[in-house]
């Protein structure tokens, strides 16, 4: 199952890779970061807010992170997603908690995951919170949902989310930044000599495999919760 998400996962950006090269696509990606540049300020509220409702109707995150990353560049791209991950996260937690908690509820408490998680909680919110975050035990939308149904309290949820969100969301808006380099290639505004490409694509692997430890060195201490939890109940 791990390694076929894996699977999924880098079939996923190559897909998009794909299409930002060959397909209609292209020019209107392009048009949108023209866009994008010329609004400033004004660019920056709009996609915060376009990328907050995509989390809470639950549409594909990696994409719109990627995207923010695509628009903005690396560091402006990860300050947007994450403002917009911070309106997301608390308005989603706390419509988990009251409006829609019979309808999370029937969906989530039947998940052994969850269930894990719920117990690990009860006993260390924040950490646990911060590390289901960085490990992306379960999809980030659903997430900001169900954790509305735990014991956690507010403080601990906003502060484990959003700092724990951080590596997720890098990793994203620096391939997001990929995509928009890879398309400036194809168009001829970028021109690289061979030892560039490879050095670029050295950086990538790099910082892939960076994440990759951490997000390994996190599952394990969250493994490790999990099993405390389950043995003190």
């Amino acid at each position: 199952m791990k390694h076929a998400r894996i699977i999924l996962f880098l079939a996923a950006i190559a897909a998009v890779l794909a299409a930002a090269a060959m397909l209609p696509l292209e020019q209107l990606l392009l048009d949108l970061q023209a866009w994008a540049s010329d609004r400033g300020a004004f660019a920056w509220v709009a996609v915060i807010l376009v990328l907050a409702l995509a989390f809470l109707l639950l549409l594909p995150a990696s994409l719109f992170m990627m995207l923010g990353g695509f628009l903005f560049g690396t560091v402006k791209g990860l300050a947007v997603v994450w403002l917009a991950g911070l309106i997301a996260s608390t308005l989603a937690f706390n419509i988990g908690r009251t409006a829609a908690r019979p309808w999370i509820e029937r969906r989530m408490r039947r998940h052994t995951t969850f269930i894990a998680i719920d117990r690990a909680v009860a006993r260390k919110g924040f950490l646990v919170v911060f590390l289901t975050r960085i490990v992306m035990l379960l999809p980030f939308p659903w997430l900001n949902y169900a954790l509305g149904l735990t014991a956690v309290s507010s403080r601990d949820y906003i502060a484990g989310s959003n700092l724990g969100m951080i590596l997720p969301y890098f990793l994203f808006v620096y391939l997001g930044t990929t995509v928009s380099n890879v398309t400036a290639i194809i168009n001829g505004q970028v021109s690289l000599e061979r030892n560039q490409l490879i050095a670029g694509g050295i950086v990538l692997a790099a910082v892939l495999l960076v994440v990759a430890l951490i997000i390994r060195s996190s599952a394990k201490v969250l493994k490790a919760e999990l099993s405390r939890s389950a043995d003190a109940s």
